[in-house]
């Protein structure tokens, strides 16, 4: 059996990036890797923060668990590690017997309740890891500015290091249409690429690398699950195809849906011979002159909104088979990205 081959920070670690974006498999060892960085300089008294979306993700047990990985004693620097304690949004290292020693190492806090947070005072603090950043499910209103407003209460006026780690659950994630991290849908496996925003004197690096896998051997996993688990493929649902050439029917109305850096074509086609409606989904990869959009922005334009109208009767027929499951795609990817667009935009 071939030895799986765990991440290694080391290369992202050389960009010096204000923000390491890790995305990959699960399990494949760049949550350890962001873990053991930030430890080994909380043990020489440059300190952590831990954060996570949610407050309910972020209790001091989960806190305390999320440090348990076994091997951590064994790295060099970290002889001494036999634990954390946690209590209060703080992170004490825990003695040989697992009581909390009065050496402070971190903070934990979440995101969705980043106000309270602007009067803290955090110490020393060099590394900011934030955890499964990327989610299938529902996201802060304008989260990547909350972060950044988390970011500037914990430095203020110091340089700190944000890890971002995540799986490869969506590629409808708000910090890459945000951040213009227009790469990163194609950036390939095992590779790192840097983005660099410029401020008046300064400049904001920020470092995405798709983690190489770790070679994962199991037979737990098959179906639509092992291609992100196993294999860190962008994750994807199984989903209806056009039963026939899109030749073969009569478009009858069009829109354009628009969100990020997304850009879809939705269809209203009368099917051959049974004379009924679906609705087909497929991506717009090259500039098309389409007169309805629906867009995530205000716009003044009457041919633009943010939802369909159930008073204009082509859009009532869309709302209508999408209720009925009466839409397919062009493949899975695309129906997968539109599912999570659609959620966010709430169109139907």
């Amino acid at each position: 059996m071939a030895k799986k081959e765990y991440y290694n920070i080391s290369n992202m670690l050389k960009t010096e990036a204000e923000y390491m974006i890790l995305l990959g498999e699960r399990s494949n060892g760049k949550s350890y890797q962001a873990k053991l960085t930030a430890l080994k300089d909380a043990m020489k008294g440059e300190l952590f923060v831990y954060v996570r979306r949610w407050d309910n993700d972020i209790k001091a047990r989960t806190v305390e668990n999320y440090f348990t990985d076994k091997h951590l004693g064994e790295e060099p620097g970290l002889e001494e590690f036999y634990g954390l304690k946690a209590r209060s949004g703080e992170v004490f290292l825990a003695d040989e017997e697992g009581n909390r020693t009065e050496q402070l190492v971190g903070y934990y806090c979440a995101l969705n309740i980043a106000e309270r947070y602007k009067s803290n005072v955090f110490t020393n603090v060099k590394n900011i890891i934030f955890e499964e950043f990327i989610t299938d499910q529902a996201y802060l209103y304008d989260e990547p500015y909350k972060l950044m407003q988390l970011v500037s209460t914990i430095a203020r006026d110091e340089n700190v290091r944000v890890f971002m780690i995540g799986n490869t659950l969506s590629r409808v994630c708000p910090y890459f249409a945000e951040w213009c991290l227009e790469g990163v849908l194609k950036q390939r496996l095992g590779t790192i690429e840097i983005y660099n925003h410029h401020l008046e004197d300064k400049t904001v690096k920020i470092a995405v690398e798709y983690c190489a896998n770790a070679g994962t051997k199991s037979n737990m996993f098959f179906g639509r699950a092992a291609k992100q688990i196993v294999s860190g493929e962008w994750d994807t649902y199984d989903l209806p195809h056009i039963p026939r050439s899109q030749l073969e029917y009569d478009m009858i109305y069009e829109v354009m849906i628009i969100y990020q850096s997304f850009r879809f074509c939705m269809q209203l086609l009368i099917e051959p011979k049974k004379g009924g409606t679906i609705v087909f989904v497929y991506p717009l990869t090259k500039k098309r002159k389409i007169y309805r959009q629906i867009q995530e922005e205000f716009s003044d334009l009457p041919n633009v909104t943010n939802q369909l109208d159930p008073h204009i009767k082509p859009e009532a027929l869309m709302i209508e088979c999408y209720r009925k499951g009466k839409i397919c795609y062009s493949d899975n990817l695309t129906g997968s990205d539109f599912k999570h667009v659609i959620e966010n935009l709430q169109i139907f």
